[in-house]
């Protein structure tokens, strides 16, 4: 299955799931899927998603929407659901290394290019947050 599609940028989890640039706030958050939602009341809105399991990975995502289109999608994944993840057993040096794996996985889904007509694609290490994931930048 192709997660990413470099031609127009459509993210894809399963057959139910395609988040797309443009897309309405309201057409993702009617994925018959789990989630939760903000609306922080500055014309930013998001819908997360956890624990979704793709073959033996479980992606965690968020769709951050401005003005009630899809403005960009940041996800993660890992070996195990987060359910179990907690603050105590967080490490910079995990979160080093989940960058290179990032990394890795985007090269050999997408290659490596990572700007597009469409938008761009980065693997980022938030310090502030203290979090490693995927960016899927739409312009």
């Amino acid at each position: 299955m192709e997660i990413i599609n470099i031609t127009n940028g459509n993210f894809s989890l399963n057959s139910e799931m395609t988040i797309k640039a443009n897309q309405h706030f309201n057409e993702v958050n009617d994925f018959n899927i789990e989630e939760t939602t903000d609306d922080f009341g500055n014309d930013y809105e998001w819908v997360y998603f956890k624990n979704i399991k793709i073959e033996n990975l479980y992606f965690n995502l968020g769709v951050c929407f401005f003005k009630t289109k899809t403005k960009f999608v940041t996800f993660s994944f890992s070996d195990t659901d987060s359910n179990n993840k907690n603050w105590d057993n967080w490490s910079e040096n995990e979160e080093q290394a989940k960058l290179e794996k990032f990394e890795k996985w985007l090269n050999g889904k997408i290659g490596k290019q990572r700007k597009f007509s469409w938008g761009e694609i980065s693997a980022n290490y938030d310090l502030k947050v203290g979090g490693t994931s995927i960016l899927i930048n739409y312009n």
